[in-house]
């Protein structure tokens, strides 16, 4: 098969997944803006275009992306994100390829919008990969047809990753024989970061716990809540960092606090691969990976009670925290393996081919 991956940029799984369709005898060809990253890319076999786009309606991209389709002749034209499809349901005409999306969020998605016609619900659409059953279930909410939707977990492999070294964490301020309570993520609304705050303002008896949060602020609420004690004093804001996700593997825990349109977060499966037990909310797609009792805690969304409980139940017994962490990274492993991700995506194509 000949696949045309279209991406304005490409994160560690999409990476890996591409190595992966190589090395099973596929021709891919990625259009994307060439950095430091693709040159790993191309010592898989990948072959690289550049290719930009500035908005959904840049029809200068449009056009270059039907210039390089008709050269190229794919089988497959795979769009990564919102812009990337849009564009290519603008360029792609009536070629003989099939067009794949990509949803991995929940929310801001309406049969009123004339902006969701340009994407996933165009007709033109063959499918759409879902990041999470819950991502998958939320578009048949809106009425897209079931045959449309597959979910394909986005897979990690636990050997891309190593934790950093406690004395990283140590000059960022965090005390040697603290314990670490992580967060990543770009901190808005939908994040939580306000419950957690608030549940470690309950927790403010326990002076042994820190909290690392990773990633930009960008919930004004937090402000009020940042400067209140015992808060101030024990949480290190990082801000954006490139390390994150070994930030985030040196903790003796992990929390993603989200309230709402949770896909499946990226730095909750890194955590995870690395042997960190995981704290998540019942929602998106965070349950399907997180198995109450299992390979980590659920709790309620909202619930800054029920969230400082699972903070000290993990907190007062380090030999759970070291099983949910082992069944955590077991899980990634086993469950949520990149190889996983490869399959389910030649599996897809293979099948869209055969329906030519």
């Amino acid at each position: 098969m000949r696949i045309l991956i279209v991406s304005t940029r490409l994160d560690r799984s999409e990476t890996g997944l591409c190595q992966g369709l190589v090395a099973a005898g596929c021709k891919v060809l990625l259009a994307t803006i060439p950095d430091t990253n693709t040159g790993e890319l191309r010592k898989a076999g990948v072959q690289i275009v550049s290719f930009s786009v500035r908005h959904r309606l840049d029809w200068k991209a449009a056009r270059h992306l039907a210039a390089i389709t008709a050269e190229y002749q794919p089988d497959i034209v795979h769009a990564m994100q919102n812009k990337t499809l849009a564009v290519a349901l603008l360029g792609l005409g009536k070629t003989r390829a099939k067009l794949v999306g990509y949803r991995g969020t929940i929310g801001h998605l309406s049969r009123w919008d004339p902006a969701a016609w340009l994407t996933y619900l165009h007709p033109r659409l063959d499918r759409i990969v879902c990041v999470s059953n819950a991502v998958r279930d939320y578009l048949l909410s809106h009425r897209i047809p079931a045959w449309k939707l597959v979910t394909i977990y986005k897979g990690h492999d636990p050997g891309w990753y190593t934790a950093a070294h406690r004395s990283e964490l140590a000059a960022l301020g965090v005390p040697s024989n603290a314990l670490v309570v992580g967060f990543s993520g770009n901190m808005r609304r939908v994040k939580g970061v306000d419950v957690l705050l608030e549940a470690a303002r309950i927790l403010r008896d326990r002076n042994n716990l820190r909290f690392l949060l990773v990633g930009e602020r960008r919930d004004s609420r937090l402000e009020r809540l940042v400067a209140q004690e015992p808060v101030r004093s024990r949480t290190i804001w990082t801000g954006f960092r490139s390390d994150a996700a070994a930030l985030t593997g040196a903790c003796d825990m992990f929390v993603m606090p989200s309230v709402a349109r949770e896909g499946l977060p990226k730095s909750l499966v890194e955590a995870m691969a690395q042997g960190v037990p995981p704290i998540v909310t019942a929602v998106g797609g965070m349950p399907e990976v997180v198995i109450h009792g299992q390979c980590g805690l659920v709790v309620p969304p909202k619930s800054s009670a029920a969230l400082a409980a699972a903070i000290s139940q993990l907190a007062d017994n380090p030999e759970l925290r070291t099983r949910l962490g082992a069944e955590a990274r077991a899980r990634i492993a086993h469950h949520f393996h990149i190889a996983h991700t490869v399959q389910g995506h030649l599996a897809l194509y293979r099948q869209l081919v055969s329906d030519t």
